[in-house]
């Protein structure tokens, strides 16, 4: 008999988990279709007596993962940022996330909008909860955040299945990146120059950056998304620098911190511009993210 590898004791461990995700899902899934309510991430209960057929997202993660379980056609209302995929594009604009106009938002009858906490402000919610329209708050914050937050907006709209497809195909994704082995390479990934802001621990993106095989230099410093200093980026000398968002590219940035020719990423070309979407937004697209990641970490010889 063969002795039982480190290999297949991860094999077996994701097995077993997804057996048992299968069985919580399905029951998730009866109590909610019993009940017609729901809880939402802030432990609010709404109820719907019916599957919502108008909705208003409040945010774009929101809305690629209404689009991502066949609920598109369900949407009536969305936010300037929402541009993926194209078709939101096509719906109806409520405003920014910050501040949406509440007379577009009740021009549209909604029978339920949907809002994170993590770009809607407090008195915005505030106003749209007071339009008497079923208000769900969904704030994803991991990986299991994300799948969680699929899970309930397949089920507001009545999309369970194409939920549990959702989820399923990403789960697959993430156990064969878990898979692959190699040394951790050192890895700062910026979010913005002017104030200079990284990604840190304990969020959907720390998670990613590990998924992908990297090691987050700026773990240590305990906060989610830490102001660091341009002498921290020295020091920390990451191997592999990724640029995202307000970020305008490589040599603007060393315009602005010529001492960092001196670290390590940029003495070896290895300073990547990346879709700030895949790594930006708790949604579908966040373990081809970490794949992207794991790509401009390993990449394979031409």
């Amino acid at each position: 008999m063969q002795p039982c590898t480190h290999r297949d004791a991860l094999i077996y461990s994701i097995m077993k988990r997804n057996a048992l995700i299968v069985v919580i899902a399905a029951l998730w899934t009866t109590l909610a279709a019993a009940q017609g309510e729901y809880i939402d991430d802030l432990g609010r209960s709404i109820v719907l007596q019916s599957p919502a057929q108008r909705i208003v997202s409040l945010a774009p993660s929101i809305t690629e993962t209404l689009f991502a379980v066949g609920a598109g056609g369900q949407v009536v209302g969305v936010t300037d940022y929402c541009d993926y995929p194209p078709e939101a594009r096509d719906k109806q604009s409520i405003g920014g996330m910050i501040g949406p106009s509440v007379e577009m938002i009740i021009s549209l009858e909604p029978d339920l909008i949907i809002v994170t906490p993590e770009g809607n402000a407090q008195e915005s919610f505030r106003q749209i909860r007071d339009i008497g329209v079923p208000v769900f708050v969904t704030n994803p914050r991991s990986l299991e955040g994300i799948y969680k937050s699929i899970h309930d907006l397949g089920q507001l709209a009545g999309r369970t299945d194409e939920a549990a497809a959702v989820i399923s195909t990403m789960r697959a994704a993430e156990d064969s990146l878990k898979l692959m082995t190699g040394v951790k390479v050192s890895i700062l990934l910026i979010i913005s120059v002017q104030p200079l802001i990284v990604a840190g621990t304990g969020t959907f993106l720390a998670e990613m950056i590990e998924l992908g095989g990297g090691e987050n230099v700026a773990a240590k410093s305990g906060l989610s998304y830490p102001t660091f200093s341009r002498e921290q980026v020295v020091a920390s000398d990451p191997a592999v620098i990724i640029l995202t968002a307000d970020i305008p590219g490589k040599r603007e940035v060393l315009s602005l911190y010529p001492e960092w020719q001196q670290v390590a990423a940029f003495r070896t070309g290895r300073v990547h511009e990346m879709d700030p979407n895949l790594v930006s937004r708790p949604g579908p697209r966040a373990v081809k993210g970490a794949a992207k990641i794991r790509n401009l970490l390993f990449p394979r010889p031409d």
